[in-house]
């Protein structure tokens, strides 16, 4: 098992508290937005984006990138937050939330560069992670790990349950949920 150093954690913590930041920002800006969720997912996405995940924002669909899915699309400020911190797009942009031709208030895949699905409805994201862990395996690429945030609220809903027992099934262990 590889530790962080005290540098990495310290980095680590200033990231998260840049994606409340500007979570925040975003929310008062667009007048819209859920603040608790989206705190909720700072450290996370600050190890994930900043640590764990095999992504270049200079070319975000590379084929042996990992995937991130978050289904709580509604805590889609601190992801933003994220990409923009990690150079998807500026973060000038971040303060378009919630405005037309801005960033949607739920996420939307094909005008927000680093993202691989939209948002909708709460238990989709756990659907939509294991078809493309299942489609990973079919075309026998085996490196690029697929991540799925889902928020316990979710937990209540058969979607999600049928993901877990699709995942099962067919042995994706290139799969992670985090709950």
């Amino acid at each position: 098992m590889k530790y962080l150093t005290d540098q990495e954690i310290r980095k680590l913590n200033d990231i998260a508290y840049e994606i409340r930041k500007l979570s925040v920002e975003m929310i008062a800006c667009g007048q819209w937005g859920h603040i608790g969720g989206s705190f909720s997912l700072a450290e996370i996405l600050a190890v994930l984006y900043f640590k764990t995940l095999h992504i270049d924002p200079s070319q975000p669909k590379m084929d042996n990138r990992d995937y991130f899915v978050l289904s709580k699309a509604h805590c889609s400020p601190a992801l933003y937050a994220a990409l923009a911190l990690r150079g998807f797009f500026p973060i000038e942009k971040l303060y378009s939330y919630c405005r037309l031709g801005g960033l949607e208030g739920h996420l939307d895949a094909l005008e927000t560069p680093g993202l691989e699905a939209s948002g909708g409805s709460l238990g989709m994201g756990l659907s939509y992670s294991v078809g493309i862990a299942y489609g990973l395996k079919l075309k026998e690429q085996f490196a690029p790990r697929v991540f799925c945030i889902i928020g316990d609220g979710e937990l209540s809903e058969g979607q999600i349950w049928e993901a877990a027992m699709s995942a099962s099934h067919y042995r994706l262990d290139n799969l992670i949920a985090i709950i």
